[in-house]
């Protein structure tokens, strides 16, 4: 989809906005589904934005702690947000305040706790399941699997119950390392 220079700087703004609104390090693969969700963008606009925003040090792009990438906004790209909000005065920023006002606690919780599933160049699937605080990874499993169906399902299973099965995962390792 061919965008003019005035929507990819409204849409760069308004990942500044949903950044500056969510004050927390996001994942890419979660600020891409946080931006795509409304429908209001394209997944080529987001990924082109995010890179120039990137470039010019409006975002940092980290690595937390086991190299996977996670951006925040930083304080100049804040007061570029601020400058330009009335770029996404109205509708769409209305729209993406209101999908965060509505959903905080998900996406707090996702931003925090999830599992993605993904495939290699072998056509192995992998779960891989998390728990961050910040930038550091406290719980990162990567399990291989037979299909992606499976893989769904364990992904969907630690989304709803990571609390849980880490508890009975740290159980599992200490009664077989014989740890009292």
């Amino acid at each position: 989809m061919y965008e003019n220079n005035d929507q990819l700087t409204a849409n760069k703004v308004l990942i500044l906005h949903v950044l500056d609104r969510l004050d927390s390090f996001v994942s890419e693969l979660y600020l891409s589904e946080i931006m795509l969700t409304p429908g209001l963008v394209n997944y080529f606009s987001i990924q082109q934005a995010i890179s120039q925003l990137v470039s010019m040090g409006y975002i940092d792009r980290i690595l937390d702690s086991n190299g996977l990438p996670v951006f925040c906004i930083t304080d100049k790209g804040r007061d570029i947000a601020q400058s330009l909000s009335y770029m996404i005065a109205g509708g769409l920023g209305a729209r993406y305040d209101k999908y965060i006002d509505e959903n905080k606690d998900n996406i707090l919780r996702k931003m925090n706790t999830n599992a993605d599933v993904f495939e290699d160049e072998h056509d192995n699937y992998y779960v891989r399941c998390y728990v961050r605080e910040g930038t550091n990874c406290i719980v990162d499993l990567k399990i291989p699997v037979g299909n992606r169906k499976a893989a769904s399902a364990i992904a969907e299973a630690w989304k709803n119950n990571s609390t849980k099965m880490y508890l009975e995962l740290t159980e599992l390792f200490y009664k077989y390392g014989n740890i009292n």
